[in-house]
């Protein structure tokens, strides 16, 4: 199996898991049937989200784990076909044990909520949109 976890960088903090995936950040790519980890930018694979999530798939990556992810980031994740599972802490071994051992959750609506910040957080400014994207987060969760 092929997980990508965000990591705060490559040199002094490789094995701390950063606060969530984005382009512009660093990844590490672990592997877990060699037992294998590659640290990287990750503009190095993909020039933005969209191209990311392509190369990842293309990688065979199928799991992602991170601290945090917004809704909709979740959603179009899940879309895609990608697990989402919230990290326990930063540590990026942990992590991995933690995950190899069934004791990761999987990210769902009511955990996301916790990290957005468009609109505040909440829904009373874009009442059409946002109820309509959590009634279809709540149906697809």
């Amino acid at each position: 199996m092929k997980i990508a976890i965000p990591i705060i960088d490559t040199k002094t903090n490789k094995y701390t898991i950063a606060s969530s995936l984005n382009v512009n950040g660093y990844l590490c790519l672990y592997d877990s049937e060699s037992n294998a980890g590659r640290w990287m930018k990750t503009i190095e694979l993909a020039p933005d989200m969209g191209e990311l999530l392509l190369e990842l798939e293309r990688k065979a990556v199928r799991i992602i784990i991170t601290e945090q992810i917004h809704p909709m980031a979740l959603k179009v994740l899940v879309n895609k076909g990608f697990e989402v599972f919230q990290s326990k802490g930063n540590a990026l071994g942990e992590n991995i044990r933690f995950y190899n051992d069934k004791k990761l959750k999987r990210f769902n609506y009511k955990a996301t909520l916790d990290f957005a910040n468009v609109c505040g957080g909440t829904c009373s400014s874009c009442d059409t949109e946002c109820s309509d994207d959590k009634k279809q987060m709540t149906e697809m969760i």
